[in-house]
């Protein structure tokens, strides 16, 4: 008896532990042979396309599955492994080109067939499910276990399904209208051009983006869309037609990708008819900051923009055939408008300062956690005009002269959190400089005398052209509106956020950099400088009680400050975190920074973040953006989160695996600071 439940037990433990994996399924229970065709009477459910099989699982909530029983009809598109235990895993679609719409996991083969072939006319019974990826979040919809009738091919193919037909520029406005991570209801086809082939073919599908024009960039992206028959791999300018819903997807730091996953795909001849590329209300870069501001917070303009100016920064490298730069009117007209992964004309390897330039798409209004405003378009057509010398440079923007001491003033008659309808020029001397240069960026504090103390903040203040950092002692202007921020705690700070700056006098030197940006330090973080160490694989303070914490750590003496950074070993194909132990923090706006370094000439990324924890089990991760990083120095990352109510957690330093957007190797951190404003 022992044995016999032994044997059960290892059987059902086996079949569990198959089943757990995605990319090598294995059968599920395995009903009698008479239940299949040719043996006895199968039943029969509500009669379906594949399509409408699709439609009705997507219906359905995650891992659910339907309580009503279906018998779906079509062609065999794929064969997924072997025979085991007399069940094959196949895709199938409502014509015999048409790609992987549906699949039937695990099915049963009929008495007398040996195997499912590609071409198979089929019809399959059972219930519908929707089976989520947790790794990644994709969706499968599928029938576990099918009972199987192979059907005589009578050559009658039901044509391709259309959508609603739409351009690509139409459909990234549709989705939009979509809610985050929300599906249309209705079917589409999209028609364009393949401007950019993301990754290889896997399992008969390809990503890649598309868009109205050969060269209109990265506009709509067709994930893992199915490629045709007889197509090998789709490639950059080929003109397509692909059908599917329309999906918003939104990763974790918020930006928004119009997709449609698994489409099928038409491939048409191109006969040279490309549409014009698309116009907007043309507007200069001072008219798109004030368009923005007057939007919500986070909110998207209706209308298209198409904002004319002079590229003053470029952010960041290419990345995926985009890159991010800030314009103006003028050529030296700081950072007033950004272009944030803007998409390279065909033929450009990269944006340069001076360019002048062009750019068309929806204005958005983003606020990140700490309330800072970047008026923007997101992944906007770019085309580089020629620079025809009329650069008349305005003159800078003069405010109402002011002192340090009637700016604070001002600013204490202001609403909490509000701001000065009225602009002003504050002059005075800087006491202190708060954190490193951040995207030319950086904030001080300044007083009307060189010790007079912590009067007046310059949140985020613009550098000059020119200028590498700000320093004590420098006598300033700055030039924009008042507000009075009132934080968490009731504490007030008069500031000016991201000013104009004009330099009066040089005065002393500049001060050395510190860990990260201003604000009340954080205690609970403890050991942020990396100098404890339990062993030489454990600095103290940075091993989390869960899983939060699973990367290889080592001591390194190659520190930014101090004796010694941590070094987390390259992740390979799985992303590591160092996780700081579990700590508890109140409600409020947080900055969470450290400083990376990578250990080779290769250029890799790391971010910032955190995770809410209870006792051992981990929620929701949380990250900020990729940020690039080399050997050359010592790049400060920073993480924006607010905590709407006491939460535990840990703060993360993800070494990313190797992907499209992310190189693996080893990486340094040190000088880790939490700051809450």
């Amino acid at each position: 008896m022992k044995k016999t439940f032994k044997t059960f037990a290892l059987m059902l433990l086996t079949a569990f532990a198959f089943s757990s994996c995605v990319d090598v399924p294995a059968p599920f229970n395995v009903p009698d042979k008479g239940s299949s065709s040719g043996g006895s009477e199968s039943t029969e459910g509500t009669p379906v396309t594949c399509a409408q099989a699709v439609e009705l699982t997507n219906a359905l909530a995650d891992g659910a599955t339907s309580p009503e029983t279906y018998t779906i009809t079509g062609y065999i598109t794929e064969v997924v492994g072997d025979v085991s235990r007399n069940q094959q895993t196949f895709w199938m679609a409502d014509t015999k080109d048409g790609g992987r719409i549906f699949e039937a996991y695990w099915a049963n083969l009929p008495e007398g067939v040996s195997a499912f072939t590609k071409g198979m006319k089929v019809k399959i019974t059972g219930k519908l499910m929707k089976y989520v990826n947790p790794n990644n979040g994709s969706v499968i919809a599928e029938m576990k276990n099918a009972i199987v009738t192979i059907l005589p091919d009578e050559g009658g193919e039901t044509p391709p399904v259309e959508g609603t037909p739409v351009t690509c520029a139409e459909a990234v406005e549709l989705t939009n209208a979509l809610a985050d991570n929300g599906t249309s209801t209705e079917t589409y086809t999209v028609t364009g051009y393949i401007t950019e082939v993301v990754g290889s073919v896997s399992r008969n599908q390809q990503t890649f983006w598309m868009a109205d024009t050969k060269d209109g960039g990265r506009v709509f992206e067709a994930y893992y869309a199915n490629l045709p028959e007889g197509v090998s791999a789709f490639t950059k300018g080929m003109k397509v037609k692909i059908t599917g819903q329309l999906l918003k997807y939104v990763n974790n730091s918020g930006q928004v990708t119009p997709e449609i996953k698994n489409a099928t795909v038409v491939v048409l001849p191109d006969e040279g008819g490309e549409t014009p590329p698309i116009e907007g209300t043309e507007v200069t870069c001072a008219q798109a900051v004030e368009l923005t501001n007057a939007l919500a917070d986070n909110a998207t303009s209706t209308e298209t923009y198409t904002v004319t100016g002079y590229i003053t920064e470029v952010v960041g490298s290419v990345s995926r055939n985009q890159q991010t730069f800030w314009m103006a009117d003028t050529k030296d007209g700081g950072k007033v408008f950004e272009a944030y992964y803007a998409n390279l004309p065909e033929g450009v390897t990269a944006f340069t300062k001076g360019m002048k330039v062009k750019i068309t798409g929806q204005l958005l209004k983003y606020v990140n956690n700490s309330g800072q405003v970047t008026p923007e378009i997101k992944n906007a057509d770019v085309v580089i005009l020629p620079d025809d010398g009329g650069d008349t440079p305005t003159p800078p923007i003069e405010g109402t002269d002011v002192t340090c001491a009637q700016a604070v003033e001002l600013t204490n008659a202001l609403a909490d959190n509000a701001t000065s309808t009225e602009t002003y020029t504050v002059t005075g001397y800087i006491t202190e400089v708060v954190g490193n240069v951040s995207r030319n960026q950086q904030t001080f504090w300044m007083a009307d005398t060189q010790d007079g103390g912590k009067v007046f903040e310059a949140y985020y203040a613009n550098l000059p052209e020119g200028v590498s950092a700000f320093a004590v002692g420098m006598k300033v202007k700055i030039t924009g509106q008042l507000l009075k921020y009132v934080n968490n705690s009731g504490q007030v700070t008069p500031e000016i956020k991201n000013a104009d700056v004009v330099i009066l006098e040089q005065g002393g030197d500049t001060p050395g950099p510190t860990p990260g940006p201003g604000g009340d330090e954080v205690t609970e973080l403890v050991n942020g400088g990396f100098e404890e160490w339990v062993s030489d694989a454990e600095p103290l303070g940075w091993k989390s009680a869960s899983t939060a914490s699973n990367a290889t750590l080592s001591k390194s003496t190659e520190a930014r400050s101090g004796s010694f950074a941590c070094q987390i070993a390259a992740p390979g194909t799985g992303n590591k975190r160092l996780a700081t132990q579990e700590i508890t923090l109140e409600a409020g706006n947080y900055t969470f920074s450290f400083y990376a370094k990578s250990t080779t000439a290769n250029i890799c990324q790391t971010r910032a973040g955190y995770v809410p924890v209870n006792g051992t089990t981990v929620g929701t991760y949380k990250y900020g953006d990729y940020v690039d990083i080399n050997n050359n120095g010592w790049t400060l990352v920073t993480y924006d989160f607010t905590l709407d109510s006491a939460t535990t957690l840990c703060l993360l330093v993800m070494n990313p695996k190797d992907s499209d957007y992310s190189k693996s190797q080893n990486v340094l951190i040190d000088d880790a600071t939490l700051v809450k404003k």
